[in-house]
């Protein structure tokens, strides 16, 4: 006999007003003890070894602006085109680089519903851009994790902390992701739910390795962009770049599944400065990883700006005519 015990119970679900809350309490409370520690040991600031260099500030802010974001949206791209959809490559990184500022609303959500929202106005199926965004996650997730595992590979025995290795518990979820057929099920299963048109996917394993590949360049992309930040500041060599590099990606994961926190913020900001700890000192790397977030920030509102205009003139073409 089947159980019934739960049926016609309510489901238990956290308030918006709640989930809001506690974002805001973590963020706040990740900034205070940051910039609490930062405060305290101020006199600890190696002033002598702090220098300004704004060519490498500009060229920061170039990597973002000419490799991050175009190579994220050509990386879409080639997921819609496995979807059996065609896009043409500056509107896939216009949608991308407008949808981003999403992420700073939290949810986790709006970053997603922006990209299908202005994709079904370049004639993408809802459902396509929904299944793409997911597919995002599970190779952005294990590209991640690969440049992290080099990482760890590439430092001393046991300078690693065992607790970074938990991470790892997502490269299953990822591969199951990014496996047609078990993705392909999953999918059409929650579409017929839905009573939308089933989908096909189409990914061979060359487009799979290229989109390996595309993800990688994104998080190298991040990853050299923030080194060469640092470097505009604060001085380290070549043989410090992994630790930077596996570091951020790191604290991109582990922001990415907080989901009380929008864009990771604060979460990112603590699990950085623990990283770049192994590389300088801690107040530095506190500073650091502030000037991380307004970095990468102000680069994306730069891109949305740029590429806002652009669809918006695209849409008046094609009014137009």
């Amino acid at each position: 006999m089947a159980d019934t015990s739960l049926v016609g119970k309510p489901r238990i679900r956290i308030p918006a007003w709640l989930r809001i809350t506690l974002g805001v309490a973590v963020v706040a409370a990740t900034f205070y003890f940051l910039i609490g520690r930062l405060v305290t040991d101020w006199n600890k600031v190696p002033w002598h070894e702090i220098h300004l260099s704004v060519p490498l500030l500009v060229i920061a802010f170039a990597i973002l602006l000419l490799g991050y974001i175009p190579v994220f949206g050509i990386t879409w791209k080639v997921l819609l085109a496995g979807l059996g959809e065609k896009l043409p490559a500056v509107s896939a990184v216009a949608i991308i680089a407008v949808s981003q500022l999403g992420k700073y609303i939290p949810g986790k959500v709006w970053f997603t519903l922006g990209r299908i929202y202005l994709a079904k106005r370049h004639g993408i199926p809802e459902s396509k851009s929904a299944v793409s965004a997911v597919m995002e996650i599970g190779f952005a997730l294990l590209t991640a994790l690969m440049l992290f595992a080099l990482t760890v590979l590439l430092l001393p025995t046991g300078q690693a902390p065992a607790q970074v290795y938990l991470a790892f518990i997502f490269v299953p979820f990822c591969l199951l992701i990014i496996y047609p057929p078990v993705l392909r099920r999953i999918a059409n299963f929650v579409l017929r739910k839905l009573r939308q048109p089933a989908i096909d996917i189409r990914l061979s394993f060359g487009r799979i390795a290229a989109l390996v590949g595309l993800y990688l360049s994104m998080w190298l992309a991040q990853g050299i962009g923030f080194f060469v930040l640092i470097n505009s500041f604060y001085r380290l060599s070549v043989t410090q770049l992994p630790v930077v590099v596996g570091g951020y990606a790191l604290a991109w994961i582990l922001g990415f599944i907080t989901l009380i926190s929008p864009a990771g913020l604060g979460i990112r900001e603590g699990i950085l400065t623990f990283a770049l700890r192994l590389v300088m000192p801690e107040p530095v790397a506190i500073i650091a990883a502030l000037l991380g977030r307004v970095w990468i920030t102000v680069a994306e509102a730069l891109a949305a700006g740029i590429m806002a205009f652009f669809l918006r003139r695209r849409q008046q073409e094609t009014e137009a005519r």
